[in-house]
């Protein structure tokens, strides 16, 4: 009888951690990462807006030397945790962060507006610590 009741709930334990294994989605832009052969004027850090810019008009990321780093659904949190990857290693001039409509969503749980600012702040402060002008987009009415 144990063995039933513990397998399926090990079974669960490990679907869970397979599940949150790139929480922040590192293999989503690394291949692209490896593969730039400049670097970039400016990078896009963001959620589903962002991730749509440059599939909306390729050309223009393309001729203004931009990138495109948002990934769908995020929250301000799992963008600081790929911030390095994404962003610093990347070397650009510019940074334009674009969050906090999906934490106020509540996509990874509750987050205080408390917190999602000093997440924005800390992509702010590691992007000036590298030579890196951040701007920030105010966050969509949610």
């Amino acid at each position: 009888m144990k063995k039933i009741i513990i397998l399926p709930l090990l079974f669960l334990a490990l679907t869970v951690m397979a599940e949150q294994k790139d929480w922040a989605q590192f293999y989503r832009y690394e291949g692209k990462n490896d593969s730039l052969t400049h670097q970039p004027t400016v990078v896009f850090m963001g959620n589903s807006i962002t991730d749509c810019w440059p599939d909306a008009n390729p050309a223009f990321f393309a001729d203004n030397n931009f990138v495109g780093r948002g990934i769908s659904g995020q929250v301000s949190s799992q963008m600081l945790v790929r911030f390095q990857e994404d962003v610093i290693s990347l070397q650009p001039k510019v940074v334009v962060i674009c969050c906090g409509t999906n934490d106020i969503a509540q996509n990874n749980g509750y987050i205080s507006l408390e917190h999602i600012l000093m997440n924005i702040k800390s992509m702010c402060e590691l992007a000036r610590a590298n030579k890196i002008k951040p701007v920030v987009c105010s966050t969509l009415p949610a």
